[in-house]
C-alpha cells in the first residue's frame, strides 16, 4: 500500500522552504509531484516485497531533496546501513539529479 503523509509533508515543506532559497514556493503541492511518483515507482520495482513506501519532496517542490520511508521484506536480517545502501543502489540514477536524500528503512513488523 502506498501511503501519503500530506500533513507531515506540509510541515516539513514549510521548514524546507524557509531554509532553501532556490525553492521558494508559497503553497505546498496538493498531491504527489512527478518526482515523488517516479521515486515510488522505482522503489516498487526494486523492492517488490515493500509493504509501505512513502516519498516526500522536502525541497518545496523543486525536486532537490527527498525524504523516503520504506518498509520491505528485502530488509529482513539486514543492518540499517545495509538497508540504506540497498535503497541508494536502487535509486543510483535518480540520486544523480538530487541535492540530498533522507532515508528511513525497516523490515515489516512481525505481528
Amino acid at each position: 500500500m502506498i501511503r501519503s503523509f500530506l500533513t507531515k509533508r506540509q510541515m516539513i515543506w514549510r521548514l524546507a522552504v524557509s531554509d532553501h532559497p532556490r525553492c521558494l514556493n508559497t503553497e505546498a503541492p496538493p498531491e504527489l509531484t512527478r518526482g515523488e511518483k517516479n521515486l515510488i515507482d522505482a522503489l516498487r520495482v526494486k523492492f517488490p516485497g515493500a509493504t509501505s513506501v512513502q516519498v516526500a519532496d522536502i525541497s518545496g517542490g523543486c525536486g532537490a531533496m527527498y525524504q523516503i520511508s520504506i518498509e520491505a521484506s528485502e530488509f529482513t536480517g539486514k543492518s540499517t546501513l545495509q538497508q540504506q545502501r540497498m535503497v541508494y543502489k536502487a535509486l543510483s540514477e535518480e540520486i544523480k539529479e538530487m541535492h540530498g536524500l533522507q532515508i528511513k528503512t525497516k523490515p515489516p513488523s512481525s505481528s
